[in-house]
């Protein structure tokens, strides 16, 4: 079964093709705008474990905003990734993912991140408007 190792916020993030995880400007905890409503692009970026003939993970992105829970805003697949750092029977699976975010009120702001159906990290971050 696959299990979070970690999981972060980025400005950017990819996975190259050996496996890599590449995040640029990441744990990012405020995001200033000029003005609201405004738009924002977030990666949610991070490691699985998993095993190494076990079925693609399922994971979803949702998120809860001041104004409320936001529903899936992004679901995708990842398959156990290469012999990487590799415990007994385990392998590492990196995942990265863009979104643009939808910034309409200044506050707390969270990105769910969802594994197989189950909420395992929460990825948070502030809003705020400069003058």
């Amino acid at each position: 079964m696959a299990e979070l190792d970690y999981a972060l916020l980025a400005d950017y993030a990819r996975v190259d093709a050996d496996g890599t995880l590449t995040a640029v400007g990441a744990h990012r905890a405020v995001i200033a705008v000029g003005a609201l409503p405004a738009q924002q692009v977030l990666a949610a970026a991070g490691r699985l474990w998993m095993g190494r003939r076990e079925p693609a993970a399922h994971l979803e992105l949702s998120a809860r905003t001041p104004e409320g829970d936001v529903g899936t805003i992004a679901a995708w697949e990842v398959l156990p990734g290469l012999e990487q750092a590799d415990l007994p029977g385990r392998v590492s699976a990196c995942f990265a993912l863009a979104v643009v975010a939808p910034l309409s009120s200044t506050g707390a702001h969270v990105l769910v991140l969802s594994v197989n159906g189950e909420a395992v990290a929460e990825l948070p971050f502030a809003v705020v408007v400069e003058v």
